[in-house]
């Protein structure tokens, strides 16, 4: 058996789970309603409860992959609950009406002795009438509903737990060797200063310097700003000496920088990018970078002109800034507005942060 067909083994009985439950949930009405001897086996009142049983099924799902992370943890309460409510009134009136039953004539069709022990106000007979009915697809609904957010908030923490064990695996392995690297450097950083090779000794320091942020800062959940931008004004200097005067490069830092902090490694997935598509010493080309801070508000405008480059460059692009997308999202929720435009010849990026 593949590597291939054990990824897709676990999916496989995940998807015939969930498949099964369905079905085993929506069968509960036909198996455990309550039914006469002389009543049909699929009569108006289990049609309805296994219509209700559908609607809450796909509230289920819509809830769990949909309402909860795209509202419910991003603190969108209000909208949340008020669909939420909706759902609750669908399910309440919908499958009755889906199957000819009007609910406010459910007094109607309930045995007199039920009717006997009502209020004899005709509105209130109804509507007691018809919420003893449907009361059990009542306390169901809320039943999906918690089940779904714990289910999610389950989900959400066992993820949140592996990404922190695959983080400390990530540094403990950067931390494997760092100090012979640094001494490598160190030692590369010596002979070209004995050799007057001034050029190469700065930019030996300067990796030295990117490569020490990233092992020993990167592990931390904020840093300050002011390292982040020395980590960007290291790259951008190192990625100068490559460029020939076809590349045309406009780099600015804009307000100050310190006593703000910042995720570590945040804005440089869009600066990379832009370098990534936008060089080729052949084609004219330009990249803008510009950084802006305001009180402690940050923006990051990133701009350039797409160049034919490497394959092999453009198959590994998307990954660091779809990564830097999910971690946007969890450390700053309703703190950060990202937009990104691309066509065939430009690429534009616009993310504003609030810091702390």
């Amino acid at each position: 058996m593949g590597l291939c067909d054990m990824n897709k083994k676990p999916a496989l009985i995940h998807m015939v789970a969930h498949i099964l439950g369905g079905l085993a949930f929506l069968t509960i009405p036909i198996l455990l309603s309550p039914r006469p001897s002389h009543m049909p086996f699929f009569s108006r009142p289990t049609l309805r409860d296994l219509l209700a049983n559908v609607l809450m099924l796909v509230i289920f799902y819509l809830n769990y992959y949909f309402f909860i992370p795209r509202l419910y943890f991003r603190k969108k309460e209000v909208l949340y609950f008020t669909i939420i409510a909706l759902g609750f009134l669908a399910i309440s009136y919908a499958p009755s009406l889906m199957t000819g039953y009007i609910p406010w004539n459910a007094s109607r069709e309930l045995h007199p002795t039920v009717l006997s022990g009502l209020q004899t106000n005709p509105r209130m007979v109804d509507d007691a009438a018809y919420l003893t009915q449907v009361k059990h697809s009542i306390f169901l609904y809320m039943a999906v509903v918690l089940f779904s957010i714990l289910l999610r908030i389950r989900t959400k923490l066992l993820s949140t737990e592996t990404m922190k064990h695959v983080a400390e695996l990530g540094i403990l392995k950067n931390q494997i060797n760092p100090h012979f690297l640094f001494n490598t450097l160190n030692n590369i950083y010596a002979y070209a200063i004995k050799e007057e090779a001034q050029i190469t000794a700065t930019s030996v320091l300067k990796l030295s310097g990117m490569m020490r942020y990233v092992v020993t800062e990167t592990g931390k959940q904020f840093v300050s700003l002011e390292k982040e931008i020395m980590y960007t004004d290291d790259y951008i200097d190192l990625q100068k000496m490559r460029l020939t005067r076809s590349m045309h490069l406009s780099y600015a830092v804009i307000g100050r920088v310190d006593q703000l902090t910042i995720a570590p490694i945040i804005l440089m997935p869009f600066i990379e990018n832009a370098f990534k598509h936008g060089v080729n010493p052949d084609r004219e080309s330009y990249i803008s970078i510009r950084i802006e801070i305001t009180d402690n508000n940050l923006e990051l405008v990133v701009e350039n002109q797409k160049v034919k480059t490497s394959p092999e460059q453009h198959t590994k692009s998307g990954v660091g800034v779809e990564n830097t997308k999910s971690r946007l999202e969890l450390l700053y929720p309703k703190k950060h507005s990202l937009v990104i435009r691309d066509d065939e010849s430009h690429h534009r990026v616009r993310l504003n942060l609030i810091l702390a």
